[in-house]
């Protein structure tokens, strides 16, 4: 599997399981133990790899902004607002991570 040959690669983190949307972005986790939860993705994996972790891509959240569910921005949903709607709403879902949760950003 993609974890088994990072591991032996030397890898100690990997970033490719995707979250849905939600207020309260998912953290980075160990993969001490298998996962709790369910994978949609497919990119999960089904065992513990003791001693990696797991940054995942928290999907871009902004409550009541049209098409704010997008794993990366290149997926928003953004052509029905103006260019001063989308800064606005980056800049918030920036904050929220950066600021407030101390959580990871990405594309």
């Amino acid at each position: 599997t993609q974890y088994k040959v990072l591991e032996e690669f030397g890898y100690i983190y990997n970033s490719s399981v995707g979250v849905p949307a939600q207020p309260i972005p998912v953290w980075p986790y160990t993969l001490d133990y298998k996962i709790p939860r369910d994978c949609n993705s497919g990119t999960c994996p089904a065992k513990s790899f003791p001693g990696d972790w797991e940054v995942p891509l928290n999907a871009h959240y902004i409550e009541g902004f049209e098409g704010w569910h997008c794993p990366y921005l290149d997926q928003c949903v953004l052509h029905n607002h103006d260019p001063d709607e989308v800064f606005e709403w980056l800049q918030e879902d920036f904050a929220k991570s950066a600021f407030s949760l101390r959580i990871n950003f990405h594309d």
